[in-house]
Formats: structure tokens, sequence, C-alpha cells
């Protein structure tokens, strides 16, 4: 057996290094009450957080910003909403611009969102496996590099307050894409370069097209536009980072 090429991990953070998911769920559901103790109209439903969801991801769907579209739709949407408006309509309405007829005064909006922003600051606890599978990838002399479609400064400040700036080689915001994956592997020369994420139509397909290896490690949480993307893109399927970084470690030995 040859002399291993140096390897570089490219991973994406949120769902795949910490629970992110569960974060947006906390905030989404207090969200959901605000607007609720706002108009005096209670959901129906017991599945509060499908009902949030089905407008957060129409409306994401179909903004050109995708999940970062304005979370005053949101509240907006949720209000129509309960009134029995359905998700594909409203989403139509608020991203031309228009309302529907609101019971909200516009403090009581502002008041919503400062508190649903603070919701959304909370720092996410890390997931299973994570400090053990950096630990592993630093003794192992692997560079490991976080790439991510959201805020990179906020990726830093969970970074810092988790400790794992020692592990990582640094943050990047990027789109991902296949010409962006190609880019970074061409990047790195010789190296071997493994992308981890949890996203099998934003991590795995573009990374693999690439021509990377790609781990997927599923999270609860699937966009509505990427359910239907395959995981057979993969080239394999992790339940933990520690898992993700095993198959790489042992993948050299063979």
């Amino acid at each position: 057996m040859g002399e291993r090429r140096h390897v570089v991990i490219l991973t994406d953070a949120d769902n795949t290094l910490w629970d992110t998911d569960d974060v947006f769920v906390r905030a989404q559901l207090r969200l959901l009450d605000s607007v609720e103790a706002a108009t005096g109209k209670r959901l129906g439903s017991s599945n509060r957080l499908e009902f949030v969801r089905s407008f957060d991801q129409s409306i994401a769907a179909a903004h050109h910003l995708h999940l970062r579209y304005p979370a005053r739709m949101l509240v907006c949407g949720l209000e129509a909403g309960l009134k029995g408006e359905e998700p594909a309509e409203v989403a139509e309405v608020v991203i031309k611009g228009r309302v529907f007829s609101s019971a909200i005064s516009e403090p009581t909006i502002e008041k919503i969102l400062a508190d649903y922003f603070i919701a959304l600051k909370r720092t996410p606890k890390l997931l299973p496996g994570v400090p053990e599978g950096l630990s592993e990838a630093k003794a192992l002399a692997f560079d490991v590099h976080v790439i991510t479609e959201g805020r990179a400064e906020i990726q830093r400040r969970i970074i810092e307050e988790h400790g794992l700036s020692a592990f990582l080689t640094g943050v990047s915001e990027i789109t991902k894409g296949p010409e962006q994956f190609l880019r970074l592997r061409r990047r790195y020369g010789n190296c071997e370069v493994v992308v981890i994420g949890d996203q099998p139509s934003r991590d795995i397909a573009p990374a693999h097209a690439a021509g990377c290896l790609a781990v997927l490690i599923p999270s609860k949480f699937q966009p509505l536009w990427g359910r239907e993307t395959s995981k057979s893109d993969a080239d394999y399927i992790a339940d933990t980072f520690l898992s993700a970084i095993t198959w790489v470690v042992d993948r050299g030995r063979t």
C-alpha cells in the first residue's frame, strides 16, 4: 500500500456538528405561541411544529433567499394560517409584499420578532460523536474546515463557545454547488477531500459531482426542496460525526 495522501475534511456545521434543528423547533413553537396570544386564535391541530413548518417551508421554497427570508413573513403567514389560509397561498402573498388583514399591531409584531431572534441565538448543543470525531481527526493531522451556507460569524461564535477552535482550520461561508466544491477540491491539490454534511441536496450531491468523497450524517430536518434528492450519492452514511471520521480512517487502511 502506497503512502496515503493528506486528508482534508470539509464539514457542514448546522445539524452536522451541532443541533441547530432543536434551536429552531423551540424558537418556532414560541413564535406560534406569541402569534396566538396576539390574535386570540388557537391552533386546532395537535401538531404545532408541523403547522409552523408548513408555512416556513412554503415561504422558504418560493423565496430567493430560501431559509434566510425575512422572519416578518412567517409572523404574517402564521396569523393567516390561524385564520384558515393555506401555506402555498400565504407564501405567494407575503413574498409579493402583500399582507392579509392583520389584527396584530406593529409594536406587537416588533416584540414578537425580537423575542424570536433572541430564541434563535441560543447556542445549540453539540451532536453525539462530535468532540470525539474532531479529536480523532486532529490526532491524525487531518485538516478540518467548516463550510456553511449560514453566516460565518455565527458559526465562529458557536465554535468558540464550545471550545472547538483548536480542532478546526477555519470557517468559510459559501453557496454550495458542484462548481464551488470543484474549486475547493482543486485548492487542496493532491489531498484527499472528504465532505461531511446532513443535506443530500446541498452537501452530498454537489460534493460527489465535484469528485470529493461525500459522507452523509442524516439530520431530523430536511428542507422541502431537498427531500427528493437521493442519498445514493453518499460514499458512506454515518450515524455520528465520529463514525464518519472512523470510516475515513478505515478507508485509508484498506
